[in-house]
């Protein structure tokens, strides 16, 4: 195929702008899951403790299944990947959760917006099931399974990492967990680039919102802040910078260990 074919074709693929239409649909059909789960809460109202799960993982099982046909993925990435990668994962994931919050508490969060928090995390099982379960293996597959694998095959590996990081980030509707969302789904898209497969982006996903979730639980509170917690400013700032220490550290450990085992995709 010569290079002119290979232009066409790809313009041909969906890209950052199908990717929005997208993320408008998935509010739509949440909306629609929200009015029917709403009328089957006062039909059963022992549904009520799982509403919040059935909204999620109807809304977003739906959009994946759009998705995936209207993307045309037939299968998902899911090479096997060495337990070393995991085990450096889980302090990297710890450490940019600090780093992330510390970003994000620089936008001051309305009263009104910590207490609409409030409300929609339940701190029980079925809020675990849906921060912690549901949503690692759902939205890795639709961000990374679905979005990045296809803008792989139609831009260069960073326009592509950065505009599914950005897609990912705005799919949280609100400027804080946009900056969590868009920084962790820069280094999600960088480990699936390298790998090839959507376990690793699963399992930082799960580590992160368990850890989240655990910290709330423990402190019975979802706006809980690291700065809270250890209380002394100066700690805090320690913390912080050990943590980007540590990111950045891990993050030449792995980029030296793809280049030796030649884990990098064909896109």
């Amino acid at each position: 195929m010569n290079t002119e074919q290979n232009i066409k074709q790809n313009s041909q693929l969906p890209g950052f702008f199908h990717a929005i239409i997208l993320i408008a649909l998935a509010g739509i059909i949440t909306m629609l899951f929200t009015w029917v789960v709403g009328h089957l809460v006062n039909i059963s109202p022992l549904i009520n403790n799982w509403a919040m799960f059935l909204i999620y993982t109807l809304s977003f099982g739906v959009t994946l299944l759009i998705a995936q046909k209207w993307w045309k993925v037939i299968n998902f990435d899911s090479k096997s990947v060495n337990i070393m990668v995991y085990i450096l994962l889980i302090p990297m994931v710890l450490a940019m959760a600090i780093i992330v919050e510390s970003l994000a508490s620089l936008i001051p969060m309305p009263e009104r917006i910590k207490q609409l928090f409030e409300q929609m995390v339940q701190l029980n099982l079925q809020g675990y099931l849906t921060l912690a379960i549901a949503a690692p293996i759902l939205e890795e597959l639709i961000f990374r399974g679905v979005i990045l694998k296809k803008f792989l095959q139609k831009y260069s590996p960073t326009k592509a990492i950065v505009l599914s990081a950005v897609i990912f980030g705005i799919a949280h509707l609100n400027p804080w967990q946009f900056i969590g969302a868009f920084a962790i789904g820069l280094f999600i898209g960088w480990v699936y680039w390298k790998t090839k497969s959507v376990w690793p982006g699963i399992f930082m996903h799960f580590a992160n919102n368990s850890f989240s979730f655990y910290l709330a639980k423990k402190y019975e509170s979802i706006n809980i802040t690291f700065h809270d917690i250890i209380g002394n400013t100066t700690y805090y700032f320690s913390l912080i910078i050990l943590s980007i220490l540590i990111c950045y550290s891990i993050y030449l450990i792995l980029k030296k260990y793809f280049e030796v085992n030649q884990n990098i995709s064909d896109y």
